[in-house]
């Protein structure tokens, strides 16, 4: 026996309405929603990246605000030939080495030991005969004399460099580098005369501990 088609019912093709309780259940959600001041899922904003402002560290011991990079070093205030800025000075680190190198010893060790500016530096010293002797000293005394002294200020201000630098710059640009160190000396000695993060010394501590707090980004 076969059944003809009047027999099939047809299948229904329309989508049949929801129930009430869905249609509310729905319509309160969106309501919820659209009343809430922030949105349910963070909110992702897609920016180009901007170049990191460089650090600055202020006070007496970086006056001139040289920006200071990540290793927290900093390059010198003034460059090694920049020494014709100033021609007195370069005349007499021409002409009486050992006097200048004496004066920036005693400047440089009266501010480790109390954090302010030599009243009065003395030209003649302990340094300045040791300075005058030491190219007898197999030759290279003098040199010696240079990279310690260089190294010394470049610690106290963390100045970038390292030890093949001193050696170099203090067996031929001997004027250039004492003319340097003392301006980077002379810098802070202004600084503190006018009032520039001058504060108790503590020489036992970090040379740059007199100027935490002050690092701006």
């Amino acid at each position: 026996m076969t059944a003809s088609k009047q027999q099939y019912q047809p299948l229904n093709t329309t989508e049949d309405a929801p129930p009430p309780a869905y249609e509310a259940a729905v319509k309160a959600d969106l309501a919820q929603l659209a009343g809430r001041a922030t949105p349910p899922f963070p909110v992702v904003q897609a920016a180009q990246p901007r170049a990191t402002a460089p650090m600055r560290v202020s006070g007496a011991r970086n006056p001139k605000q040289v920006p200071v990079g990540l290793d927290g070093k900093r390059e010198w205030s003034h460059g090694l030939c920049a020494c014709l800025e100033t021609p007195g000075l370069t005349a007499e680190a021409m002409c009486c080495p050992c006097l200048v190198f004496n004066a920036n010893r005693e400047r440089l060790v009266h501010l480790t030991q109390t954090g302010e500016p030599h009243p009065a530096p003395s030209r003649l010293g302990l340094w300045c005969c040791l300075y005058s002797l030491a190219p007898q000293l197999a030759g290279i005394g003098q040199v010696a004399l240079q990279c310690v002294a260089r190294f010394h200020t470049r610690q106290r201000y963390a100045v970038r460099g390292n030890a093949v630098e001193d050696v170099l710059v203090g067996a031929f640009c001997s004027t250039c580098t004492l003319v340097q160190e003392a301006r980077e000396i002379e810098a802070e000695e202004e600084a503190l005369r006018a009032g520039a993060g001058a504060e108790p010394a503590r020489p036992s501590e970090g040379y740059y501990r007199d100027e935490e707090g002050l690092v701006q980004a």
